[in-house]
């Protein structure tokens, strides 16, 4: 295989890897999003159910805590995603300088 034909396929390659992979992160993120707008739903659904048998500082301790973990939910899902996103964009250009052959030797 002749140098050129190489790299030619090598570019390829990693382009594709690099749409792919950055598509799989964006349905990670938007699966991550709807599961947590379903479990807002289900918990809103059931604290609308069970709050007029709660005191009023359990109801607002549970609307609370509600917030509290929608928030980490948030935070997490947001930071694996902006993670993987960043790792891969590196191992991209990582590789992008291999193919081209500019690593210093």
């Amino acid at each position: 295989m002749q140098a050129t034909d190489f790299r030619t396929t090598a570019r390829q390659w990693i382009s594709g890897f690099d749409s792919g992979a950055h598509r799989a992160i964006a349905g990670w993120r938007t699966g991550g999003e709807r599961l947590g707008d379903a479990a807002r739903t289900r918990w809103d659904r059931a604290f609308a159910e069970s709050s007029p048998k709660l005191s009023p500082e359990t109801r607002r301790n549970a609307a609370h805590f509600r917030d509290v973990v929608a928030g980490y939910y948030t935070r997490g899902v947001d930071l694996s995603a902006t993670g993987a996103e960043r790792a891969v964009s590196t191992l991209v250009e990582v590789a992008q300088t291999a193919v081209d052959g500019r690593i210093p030797r």
